[in-house]
């Protein structure tokens, strides 16, 4: 009985998660496009170092001169996010 009521719960659990993971999933695939033609963080054009540095944060696009503009990124990331949201707007 025991076992019995155990799979049942699990059987349970396992759809539940099924049945919610399009949807769980279909909310990490929105990504706001990043509009900006340059670096929010060094003002320089992207493309004139070679191809931008891309990556998504929480849910923006955010598009970058190089690779070390990441670290000025983190240290202020909602500075750079109102810069790219407002270029969108525009």
């Amino acid at each position: 009985m025991k076992k019995t009521s155990l799979h049942l719960l699990l059987t349970l659990c396992a759809l539940t998660a099924l049945a919610l993971s399009p949807r769980l999933l279909a909310d990490e695939t929105k990504v706001t496009a990043d509009l900006l033609s340059t670096c929010p963080v060094s003002g320089e054009k992207l493309g004139g170092m070679g191809a931008p540095f891309a990556f998504t944060y929480q849910g923006q696009e955010v598009k970058l001169c190089c690779k070390g503009s990441k670290k000025d990124f983190d240290k202020n990331p909602e500075k750079y996010i109102a810069l790219i949201r407002a270029a969108d707007k525009k």
